[in-house]
């Protein structure tokens, strides 16, 4: 296995001399991906996670690269990329993968640079048409290049190969045959991405998915509660050094926190005093280090103080006291029933010594509330918290 920056360099290696417009240096796995391939153009790469950092198999990287070399590439042989003729109706292509469509997005945006930058004379409103597929008013073919040169499709730059009639744009055969097998691909793995892998139920629900150290996970509610175990307190007072070194692992478990419940992925522990407080999925396990909105989830209080010395001096964590006072705030004054998050409703700032600037409204309040809560004020909330944690 390699690294996403030795995969970079591997690509390059291989497509040095090759005439196909690529940008090696754009092959990464995006954090938010559906599915765990990487595309070079339009050939998949499986990334591995190992150690929470995503590798991949040089001899798939470097077939990827030799695919693409390997193809035949005249750019004066041209094609039209319109999917339909002239009175028929357009089919369906779906928004998130049809490379089409990102093509007229990127000129019309470029085109409205263009038209904010120099004006317009045409005297119109200056909006393409749903059918439209020309240049857009303001934009030079010129423009465009100096605007969307750059932007990649699958490691791809298929602008700075395009041709410009003046009806449509045509592109080079070999670049859409690349295209259109990456967006069949696509959309293939993103369905695939919504299919538990243990019964084989599909669903569009994205709390299916479970991040772990090996990738991504599918598993419908059902599967994990028959697969997993409830985590009931067996590692009360263990030390997460003790636990990563000789198990169990957090992936045998269920979140402690979500419901319906999905899979571990990590243990989470107290940085505080190394003690481990139980297991979390990826969001949750995130969403607790972040510390901003963790203690908006039901239960997120009394899991915080399953570390044995944060509940015998009945204090939370440093990192979640803000969040603590904000909690206080938005259920005291907030909208009732605001499923807003905290951070967007409610604003604390320290002031030095001498307490908290805090300033609340919720989406839909004409005003907002402001007050001052002063060192003991705040202490008094942090303590309630804590207290209600140990019931």
């Amino acid at each position: 296995m390699i690294s996403q920056k030795l995969a970079v360099q591997c690509l390059a290696e291989e497509m040095r001399g090759c005439p196909v417009p690529t940008v090696p240096e754009q092959f990464q796995h995006k954090r938010f991906a559906e599915h765990d391939s990487v595309f070079f153009g339009h050939v998949p790469v499986r990334a591995h996670k190992l150690a929470n950092r995503w590798q991949f198999d040089e001899s798939e990287v470097r077939t990827a690269g030799r695919t693409i070399v390997a193809l035949p590439w005249d750019p004066s042989d041209l094609v039209d990329p319109r999917p339909h003729s002239p009175g028929k109706p357009k089919p369906a292509t779906p928004a998130r993968t049809g490379w089409r469509e990102q093509i007229r997005r990127w000129a019309d945006h470029a085109g409205f640079v263009m038209r904010m930058k120099n004006g317009c004379s045409c005297g119109t409103s200056c909006q393409r048409r749903s059918d439209g597929w020309a240049l857009p008013c303001g934009l030079t073919p010129e423009g465009l290049l100096q605007c969307c040169a750059n932007h990649s499709i699958a490691c791809v730059l298929p602008v700075p190969t395009l041709v410009w009639s003046h009806d449509t744009w045509l592109i080079p055969r070999t670049l859409a045959l690349i295209l259109d097998q990456w967006e069949e691909a696509e959309t293939a793995l993103a369905a695939s991405s919504h299919v538990c892998g243990t019964c084989g139920a599909h669903s569009t629900d994205s709390t299916w998915h479970t991040s772990t150290t090996s990738g991504w996970k599918v598993i419908c509610p059902a599967c994990a509660a028959a697969g997993l175990r409830r985590y009931q307190q067996e590692l009360a007072g263990a030390t997460y050094a003790g636990v990563r070194e000789r198990g169990p692992r957090a992936e045998d478990f269920l979140c402690a926190i979500c419901e319906p419940a999905r899979p571990a992925a990590a243990w989470d522990h107290c940085h505080e005093h190394g003690l481990i407080r139980g297991p979390l999925c990826g969001s949750c396990n995130t969403m607790e280090g972040q510390g901003k909105e963790f203690l908006a989830r039901k239960g997120s209080v009394q899991h915080l103080l399953n570390c044995n010395d944060c509940r015998a001096h009945r204090t939370l964590p440093p990192h979640h006291r803000i969040a603590a006072l904000r909690r206080h705030l938005h259920l005291e004054r907030g909208l009732q029933g605001c499923d807003v998050p905290m951070h967007m409703c409610v604003s604390v700032t320290e002031v030095a010594d001498s307490g908290y600037e805090c300033t609340v409204r919720c989406f839909g309040q004409r005003s907002s509330s402001r007050l001052r809560l002063t060192a003991a004020e705040a202490e008094h909330i942090l303590a309630r918290t804590a207290e209600s944690g140990m019931l």
